[in-house]
């Protein structure tokens, strides 16, 4: 009778270590990142703060209209270790529609934390770019590009570029060859329009098309916009602040959504109107001693005075 008990204990002590060994690769399977978690989990980005995706969509209506409505979508995902630590951490790039004619494209950088996501850091790309591919290697983030030339039309970006990221102390920065890339295209612009960048300039009247929406600010000094040479921006608007990045290729201008302060201003105050007018504007002109922004519906446009250098010579 005991020749027959062997196998039957083999029979049950099989299943068990089976079922251990299975449980254990289970375990290993869910410390890695996966699109579906990455789809379905919290980011922080612009003025719209933190949301949560679903199924790789957010949307919030803010209003009765067809376009008042926010809408974030997960347009590319890529895997790859980018602090060192050889867990696949992860890159993502969402696109977010704000009801207007713009899609705002950023860059955000996941890194993995014992399989679960957690944001380090988020950088706006701009209006419309393209991104045909991305990958991640040795600790960069490569982006395959197609940016706007100086004659391409709104809808339709041209320009090949290739744009390399790396995280230092946890904010995402792009690599030094392309740094020199954006410096010397600066330099270029600052050649033709060199009060530019540099200057404070104070908001004074909204130019509508029709007339019939003109805005002549009371005091320019609470409505400011400043060009950094560094590709970056800083606004002031009434009791608010914004800033963020911004590209310039000969005369025309894009000023990429980017991190803003959200208080109540008094009544009466352009605050929301300027930040969003800001981020519309497609073009630039320099006009005795003001700068015109010219926005996407053709004819409105942004006026503001110089109010001097932030360098004074």
């Amino acid at each position: 009778m005991k020749s027959y008990q062997y196998p039957v204990l083999v029979f049950i002590i099989l299943p068990a270590m089976l079922s251990a060994c299975s449980g254990n690769l289970n375990i290993k399977e869910n410390t890695g990142l996966t699109e579906n978690i990455l789809k379905n989990t919290n980011y922080h980005i612009g003025e719209l703060g933190t949301i949560r995706l679903d199924n790789g969509e957010f949307t919030h209506r803010y209003g009765e209209g067809a376009t008042q409505i926010h809408q974030v979508t997960v347009e590319k995902i890529a895997f790859g270790d980018l602090n060192g630590d050889g867990l696949d951490d992860a890159a993502v790039i969402l696109a977010w529609q704000n009801g207007g004619s713009g899609t705002f494209k950023y860059l955000v950088a996941i890194q993995n934390s014992s399989g679960l996501p957690q944001q380090m850091n988020s950088i706006p790309l701009g209006d419309r770019v393209q991104v045909s591919a991305m990958s991640i290697a040795a600790g960069e983030i490569a982006l395959d590009e197609l940016t706007f030339g100086s004659s391409d039309p709104m809808c339709c970006p041209s320009q090949r570029m290739k744009q390399i990221y790396t995280l230092r102390a946890g904010k995402l920065a792009q690599s030094t060859e392309n740094a020199v890339h954006a410096n010397a295209a600066t330099d270029s612009t600052e050649m033709l329009d060199a009060d530019i960048i540099g200057t404070v300039w104070k908001w004074e009247r909204f130019n509508d098309k029709t007339n019939l929406h003109n805005i002549v600010v009371d005091d320019p000094d609470k409505y400011t916009l400043i060009l950094l040479s560094n590709g970056t921006y800083q606004v002031k608007a009434d009791c608010n602040r914004m800033q963020g990045q911004y590209t310039l290729e000969g005369k025309r201008i894009k000023i990429a959504p980017g991190a803003a302060t959200l208080a109540e201003c008094p009544p009466g105050s352009e605050y929301a109107g300027y930040l969003k007018r800001l981020t519309d504007v497609v073009s630039f002109v320099l006009h005795e001693n003001r700068l015109v922004l010219n926005l996407t519906m053709d004819g409105d446009e942004l006026v503001f005075k110089n109010g001097g250098s932030i360098h004074p010579k």
